[in-house]
């Protein structure tokens, strides 16, 4: 009952996909006798045969077909590795917004004073970083009771 509950669930998520995503998706499902731990009977979806055949036939030529740089199969961690850095793009956005309109509008002079002080800030930036990598070296080679004593 459970694998039925399933599979109807799967068919549905697929029609869903194919639907959202104006994709193809065809799905071949295998179940298996309990008992001898085979299968016994295969489904196929869409149901339509001629559909099934286009799209299988459509991937069985695809994989034969090398792109550089072209995944040809993805995964579940797929969908999530890239939903996830579309989120934290999205925050990001929201938190620092790359690009303010008022920008479109500033004279070449003002370009060239925002550039200079943001070169500015990003050396500052730049020299505190190293400072502090430093100044982390410098206290992971001292001996551990310097650490305590410091710390009083």
């Amino acid at each position: 009952m459970t694998f039925r509950k399933r599979k109807k669930s799967i068919y549905r998520k697929a029609d869903e996909l194919s639907k959202l995503f104006d994709i193809d998706v065809c799905l071949i499902i295998y179940e298996a006798d309990q008992k001898k731990g085979r299968a016994i009977q295969l489904e196929a979806w869409p149901q339509d045969s001629a559909e099934f055949n286009r799209i299988f036939n459509k991937y069985k030529a695809s994989k034969d077909i090398h792109v550089p740089g072209l995944k040809q199969n993805f995964d579940l961690s797929d969908f999530y590795n890239a939903a996830e850095k579309e989120d934290v793009d999205r925050k990001f956005e929201k938190l620092y917004p790359t690009w303010d309109d008022r920008i479109d509008e500033f004279s070449q002079v003002e370009l060239i004073k925002i550039i200079c002080s943001l070169e500015a800030k990003i050396q500052a930036s730049s020299k505190k970083i190293d400072s502090m990598e430093q100044n982390r070296n410098v206290s992971s080679r001292r001996a551990p009771h310097q650490h305590v004593l410091e710390a009083y």
